[in-house]
């Protein structure tokens, strides 16, 4: 009973945040640019002051969740190199390609990580998982550039993919945050107060934009690739790396985390990306609408199923 809860915690926010969104753009209340413009204000002024915040209030060193980093990188770069051979096995069409890879390696780490860890341990309680979040939001982001810069017959340019890196919202406040912790510098409560305050819109904005993007348009010449991308991203991957993360030893923040980032669904800016680097973005779209919409069923089972067997 106590792991049912536990899984309901998690999931019932966030699905009643995503109808929200999805019921405020059917009656009108919501349209295509009002939600661009809160996506963008989401994650640059609600979603990076997140990810600075629990890192200066965590106060956790780098070097005390080193393993759960490392893990992290090393367990995506072997993820990302077995699903390229994948997809180019399935797939023939590299437009296609492109946006398959993206949608089944890239997930949405910053809003999922965040809203379960929360769900699970409680605000304040979350400082590994932010640093964890911004470790892989980097890592996703060189990746895919060079995945769709590849798929599209381009030249890697790896000047302009690190400066991209570099002014990428979440990157900075992560930075930010290192220094402050390391500099032990003390913010005015005020200032602390503001942040929190801040903070505390960051998912359930998020996720009601994200209920307002979804468009169920255009889907049978994609059926296919839906199936699979869906079915590996919030399926197949977390069933292989979640066995091997508990078979290492990962308990606690460290385990809750790393699960918030192999059972999330695709990143929303896939879509963007692939729109700008010439993939087809109409799949990237439907992976991304229908790995969250399918993310609140399968997000529950892996708590419950975790929960049950007393690993969270």
């Amino acid at each position: 009973m106590e792991s049912l809860q536990m899984a309901l915690n998690v999931v019932v926010p966030m699905f009643l945040m995503l109808a929200l969104g999805c019921l405020l753009r059917r009656i009108g209340m919501f349209d295509q640019h009002t939600l661009d413009k809160m996506n963008d204000v989401c994650f640059k002024v609600f979603m990076a002051p997140l990810l600075y915040y629990n890192i200066y209030t965590a106060r956790t060193p780098i070097g005390e969740s080193g393993r759960m980093l490392l893990f992290a990188v090393v367990s995506e770069l072997l993820l990302f190199t077995g699903l390229w051979i994948i997809t180019v096995v399935i797939e023939k069409e590299n437009p296609r390609r492109a946006a398959l890879l993206q949608g089944l390696f890239r997930t949405n780490a910053v809003l999922f990580c965040t809203a379960i860890g929360t769900s699970i341990l409680g605000e304040g309680n979350i400082g590994p998982i932010s640093l964890l979040v911004s470790v892989v939001v980097p890592l996703y982001n060189v990746l895919t550039v060079i995945e769709l810069e590849i798929f599209r017959g381009g030249k890697i340019k790896p000047g302009k993919i690190a400066l991209g890196v570099l002014k990428n919202p979440y990157i900075v406040a992560a930075i930010l945050g290192y220094l402050t912790v390391a500099l032990r510098i003390q913010l005015p409560v005020p200032v602390v107060t503001s942040l929190r305050d801040i903070t505390r819109c960051s998912t359930p904005v998020a996720l009601m934009v994200l209920g307002g993007l979804f468009n169920f348009g255009a889907v049978r010449g994609n059926l296919r690739n839906i199936i699979v991308g869906v079915a590996g991203r919030l399926v197949i991957v977390p069933a292989i790396m979640l066995p091997i993360t508990i078979w290492m030893g990962f308990r606690g923040v460290e385990l809750v985390g790393l699960m918030g980032m192999f059972v999330a669904p695709t990143a929303v800016a896939s879509f963007n990306m692939a729109h700008a680097m010439d993939a087809d973005y109409d799949l990237a779209g439907h992976l991304v609408v229908f790995g969250t919409m399918f993310s609140v069923v399968t997000i529950f089972f892996w708590v419950f199923g975790l929960g049950y067997l007393g690993f969270i």
